[in-house]
């Protein structure tokens, strides 16, 4: 039976100084005793609450002008703590939250408001500085046919939107618009979950923009592998990673496209760094414009456009024993055009899987210089101590999280990888550069390199176009 519910009559009060969650978890709670149903948000009205609980079936439709507030009040958000998987998580207090349900949706035109002023202490140049603990703003957990479509989710003070351990999920036409200053205000995390769609939405986010990734608490609970991911035709912007595949990644992650979209000045456009024991594998990344910029130091990024590091993560390792990390196999970009301030960055380590078997199809790199921050150094972070990048000129700075390094910036630098390719490659290079940039491409220990139709001079004319340290690479 499809029942509808306004919130109105179950004592919803459109008061930003009330916190409605009882009135609302009520009409939730009937609608899910009635077989299935909507809850309505009114149009135009506002209202605030601290955690709900979304029920099987039950459809949140938030009103063209509707909006829900979340409360300001930490104490008016549930601690999951007391749930096995979330006992030893620093992420365990939600605000819209589902576990364990079915066919859940979450549509309209009206606006989820996360209110991350409540939660935030300073405002620097640099960064936004905010207090905790903090609230996850949507989050179902071992959820199946879940719908997010329409809304917009504003001003979350933690993660935005987390599908985890989910299957068969839809995220379309959505707009999240948060402080692009605080740290951990990620826009959609994927975690553990299989046949994902994330279609057509625009994400500004302080953190990750969109992140697939498989985080400890829910990998050790059996949810498995990350799988049949797609990401289309949405618009990023990140003063982190606009796109990442991994930094958790306790799961294997495969068959996953990222695909007809736009990076907008993000700190990093792609970032691929699965750091912990699993498969990485079947990856294709197609039809994207990049655009990059540096960022202050406080953040871990030099503005690359493809950054790929399989290191080890600072805090993993045993004794001298670094942890192992993801094995990549079968990565694919193609048809990419790129405007950054650094360009493609590959790293591997001793003793551990090389990123191996990737191919770089008509992608066009061109690097100039669009901020002040200062240039010519390599940010592997979070890196473990003793994996410092092939070339580089010394430590620039020791962080919690691990080394900068000065170095020379080519366009796309390698450094220990297996079989990687470039086909129908251009390089290309704003004029009057800082000396900081150098070759079109520079490669370190890295056997099976092909550079076919490669075109591309270096930044400086005194400098060759290839730097190449070790086994030649095929051209043609």
């Amino acid at each position: 039976m499809n029942t509808s519910h306004n919130i109105l009559a179950h004592g919803a009060a459109a008061d930003l100084a009330i916190n409605s969650a009882p009135a609302l978890q009520r009409a939730i709670d009937a609608a899910h005793a009635a077989g299935g149903g909507t809850v309505i948000v009114p149009a135009g009205l506002a209202f605030m609450c601290g955690s709900l609980l979304l029920r099987s079936r039950v459809r949140l439709h938030l009103e063209p002008g509707s909006r829900l507030v979340a409360s300001p009040d930490i104490a008016d958000y549930v601690n999951y703590d007391h749930l096995p998987l979330f006992r030893d998580s620093d992420f365990c207090r939600f605000w819209l939250f589902a576990h364990d349900a079915d066919e859940v949706t979450i549509d309209g035109s009206g606006t989820l408001d996360g209110n991350s002023p409540a939660f935030v202490t300073e405002r620097l140049p640099t960064h936004t500085k905010a207090r905790n603990p903090r609230a996850q703003s949507v989050v179902f957990l071992g959820c199946r046919d879940i719908v997010v479509r329409g809304i917009r989710i504003i001003n979350t003070p933690s993660w935005a939107l987390r599908p985890a351990g989910c299957d068969r999920v839809l995220i379309e036409g959505i707009t999240i618009l948060n402080d692009l200053g605080l740290v951990n205000s990620d826009g959609i995390d994927i975690d553990c979950c299989r046949s994902v769609r994330i279609a057509n939405c625009h994400v500004e986010a302080g953190d990750d923009a969109v992140s697939i990734k498989g985080r400890r608490e829910i990998a050790a609970a059996g949810y498995g592998a990350c799988e049949d991911i797609v990401v289309t035709g949405c618009v990023l912007e990140s003063h982190c990673v606009a796109f990442r595949l991994g930094l958790e990644s306790h799961v294997d992650f495969r068959r996953i496209v990222f695909s007809n979209s736009t990076i907008r000045r993000s700190h990093r456009g792609i970032g691929v760094d699965c750091r912990d024991a699993s498969t990485c594998e079947d990856v294709l990344f197609s039809n994207l414009v990049i655009e990059t910029i540096h960022s202050p130091r406080v953040w871990w990024h030099e503005g690359e456009a493809i950054w790929i590091c399989q290191v080890p993560y600072v805090g993993k390792t045993a004794g001298d024993a670094p942890a192992p990390v993801a094995r990549l196999r079968n990565l694919v970009f193609r048809d990419i055009l790129i405007r950054a301030e650094q360009g493609i960055y590959i790293q591997g380590a001793d003793g551990q899987h090389p990123p191996s078997d990737l191919l770089f199809a008509n992608v066009r790199v061109h690097l100039h210089k669009h901020t002040a921050h200062p240039c010519g150094f390599f940010d592997p972070r979070p890196n473990a101590p003793g994996f410092a990048p092939a070339g580089h000129q010394g430590e620039e700075e020791p962080t919690p999280w691990g080394t900068l390094f000065r170095h020379g910036l080519p366009a796309i630098y390698l450094d220990r990888t297996h079989d990687v390719t470039f086909r129908d490659c251009r390089v290309t290079w704003e004029p009057g550069l800082p000396a900081a940039y150098t070759h079109a491409l520079e490669a370190h220990a890295s056997p099976g390199l092909v550079l076919e139709n490669f075109h591309g001079a270096a930044a400086q004319a005194a400098l060759p176009a290839l730097s190449l340290h070790g086994p030649a690479p095929l051209i043609r």
